[in-house]
């Protein structure tokens, strides 16, 4: 997508290479950059521990629980998707991109 800039340690999304799956529980190691005004929409997680660290500019986080916040640069957002959460990540500004690393790891 023109919004998302990614780049993927191991297979996501769109990219699959059956060498690279994970290591151990770890699953992704992401690297994205996301422009201004744009983000994920409401999705789901399940079994998994992720952690986002915003490297530059601000990140908005929802859940299904109704918590929201805004992490900024140097900040980090945990999340334990238990045995189900919906969430959406979008960019806190709508004219500067943001750039966050999203670890995510399974905890079954």
């Amino acid at each position: 997508a023109g919004w998302l800039d990614s780049r993927h340690s191991f297979s996501f999304g769109g990219f699959h290479d059956p060498r690279f799956m994970g290591f151990r529980s770890l699953r992704v190691i992401n690297d994205d950059r996301v422009e201004g005004g744009a983000g994920f929409g409401m999705h789901p997680h399940r079994d998994m521990e992720i952690l986002s660290y915003v490297v530059s500019g601000g990140l908005t986080h929802r859940d299904s629980l109704g918590h929201e916040k805004t992490v900024r640069a140097g900040g980090v957002q945990y999340m334990s998707a238990g045995r189900g959460i919906a969430h959406s990540e979008f960019n806190a500004s709508k004219s500067e991109p943001v750039h966050f690393c999203e670890h995510r790891q399974r905890t079954q």
